[in-house]
């Protein structure tokens, strides 16, 4: 005997595709909330959030000054400092006889970033035994606001005259001291002295 539909068997197997279909439908949502509400939530994921800052956290304070005496007591430097200012268009700079100059384009000695050049002639007076400096020895820039900032020598290296990218700098805090070099006095001698550390005098 050949089935024939009724009306009645068509709405039930029309709803049981519906039903069926739904059931299936559900199956992504539920693996997705599972998954990164359940065992796999320790997962990293492909994103990476970044971790909100934490408003009480204290935020460093920039302490700076106006250098006035730099101290190299393995050298026994002890040097007043005076104003220096670099003419780009002649390539020089005013330099006194007895004294070291602070390149004022150049950072003012601080606790937070940039270069702090402090340059001076190749003499007995200024300069002329830095060249006798050792790694790890220690130089101190006062400030005339009475804040004192030690710099820790890590190595030298020689510059152009005309060369003015270390005004560019924008890292960690350093001091820098120049003076010249060479068989002529072309080349001018950058010794470079890492941040350790300021004091209030």
């Amino acid at each position: 005997m050949k089935f024939k539909p009724t009306k009645r068997s068509i709405i039930i197997a029309v709803a049981s595709v519906f039903i069926i279909a739904g059931l299936v439908g559900t199956i992504p949502t539920l693996y997705y909330h599972w998954s990164n509400n359940g065992s796999a939530k320790a997962s990293a994921g492909p994103f990476v959030y970044a971790e909100a800052s934490n408003p009480s956290t204290p935020q460093p304070t920039l302490v700076s000054g106006y250098p006035d005496n730099l101290q190299v007591p393995s050298l026994h430097f002890n040097l007043s400092v005076v104003p220096g200012v670099y003419n780009p268009k002649t390539g020089a700079w005013n330099v006194g006889l007895s004294a070291a100059q602070y390149a004022t384009p150049s950072d003012l000695p601080n606790n937070l970033t940039g270069d702090t050049l402090i340059y001076g002639h190749y003499r007995p007076a200024v300069f002329a035994y830095l060249h006798l400096i050792k790694p790890g020895a220690l130089a101190t820039v006062s400030t005339s606001n009475g804040y004192s900032f030690t710099y820790k020598y890590v190595g030298t290296y020689a510059m152009s005259p005309n060369d003015t990218s270390i005004f560019n700098y924008r890292g960690g805090p350093i001091l820098t001291l120049q003076t010249c070099s060479g068989a002529y006095f072309q080349n001018r001698q950058m010794y470079q002295f890492d941040f350790v550390s300021y004091t209030k005098v």
